[in-house]
């Protein structure tokens, strides 16, 4: 049964996210949030079939590539297995999330998938989402909310992909580099310091010292990461690697550094993602190429694993209390040396 969402409480909720901030109140107990208990089945009955099963999905944004493709492969997912698909973007505004989410559960959906957009900003919200739906997040998660959590090992990633960098520049002689970083925006609490740190040991692992003499927000999309780019190399030009923490700001590096006279030095390499244009140009250019590694992080993997997870509970295949608080889809660097098992041309993403 469903419990009854006021008019203020919604109100409240919606004021929570918006500033992304947890209003809390502390019980004598040391309770922070009131005790919601998580959906203990789908939201309106067992699906005998799953051509009935409506799975509603909350994306946090759709300006990177990634969630793009993610959105791409979920559609195709939903059409292959004929089950019913909502998908909202939030354009990374809490308040904007809780009511898509408000308004998939108005319209029947059974399971969510949800990208949060502020780990820190969303708890109140996703304690009470969760406990009216079964909640499985994919990408970014709430901790402590939610069924079971679909996501990439971000530190691992960035480490693997940290590793392959290393080999290719002390392979080119170098003894200690200086470093450029493309990060996301304010609001990216975890995935991007994993994904920055990450890199940063494997450099370090690799055996490679570094200097960090400059960092700036590309907000993970090609355009910004570009300008950002061209503004650390124009106050830094004895940069030797720009690392974005995605493909596509580190795709923006590129444009601003190929074919330049004054950058001929300065290398390329992202931390994760895998995107194909990236994969492309390491496998053209292979290991004398400029763009020397990224780590894989695939928006399709995602996706299949947490719809997969979504139909099993609608269809009572499996109960939201079956799974872990979350799982990894598979950390791999990638570099020229074994690009030929990653590049597809023909993938989504």
């Amino acid at each position: 049964m469903r419990a009854n969402w006021t008019r203020p409480r919604l109100r409240r909720l919606v004021a929570v996210a918006a500033a992304a901030t947890v209003v809390a109140t502390v019980s004598s107990c040391g309770q922070i949030y009131p005790s919601e208990r998580p959906a203990e089945g789908p939201a309106n009955g067992v699906r005998s079939d799953v051509s009935d099963v409506v799975i509603g999905f909350a994306q946090q944004q759709l300006q990177a590539p990634y969630f793009a493709a993610m959105q791409v492969r979920a559609e195709q997912i939903a059409r292959d297995q004929g089950f019913q698909l909502l998908f909202q973007s939030a354009n990374k505004d809490p308040a904007i999330q809780l009511n898509q989410m408000q308004a998939m559960m108005a319209q029947g959906a059974d399971v969510l998938v949800v990208n949060a957009t502020s780990v820190k900003g969303q708890t109140e919200m996703m304690t009470q989402v969760a406990s009216e739906i079964p909640v499985v997040y994919i990408d970014t998660s709430v901790p402590e909310t939610g069924m079971t959590s679909v996501q990439s090992d971000n530190l691992t990633i960035g480490r693997e992909s940290g590793k392959i960098s290393a080999q290719r520049l002390l392979d080119m002689g170098k003894t200690s580099i200086k470093v450029a970083i493309l990060t996301g925006p304010a609001t990216d609490e975890f995935v991007g310091p994993a994904r920055r740190q990450g890199f940063l040991d494997g450099l370090e692992e690799g055996g490679l010292p570094y200097e960090i003499v400059a960092e700036q927000s590309g907000d993970y999309a090609q355009d910004k990461g570009q300008v950002a780019a061209e503004n650390m190399l124009a106050a830094n030009p004895d940069v030797d690697l720009i690392f974005g923490l995605n493909d596509s700001m580190a795709l923006g590096a590129y444009a601003v550094v190929n074919g330049k006279a004054q950058y001929e030095n300065v290398y390329v390499a992202a931390s994760a993602d895998g995107q194909k244009e990236a994969l492309a140009l390491i496998q053209r250019d292979g290991c004398e190429g400029r763009y020397l590694s990224t780590g894989l992080n695939s928006p399709s993997l995602a996706a299949e694993e947490a719809l997969a997870i979504a139909v099993d509970v609608a269809t009572g295949k499996t109960e939201p209390s079956d799974y872990p608080e979350e799982s990894f889809t598979l950390a791999v660097g990638i570099g020229c040396e074994n690009i030929e098992e990653y590049y597809d041309p023909n993938s989504v993403f």
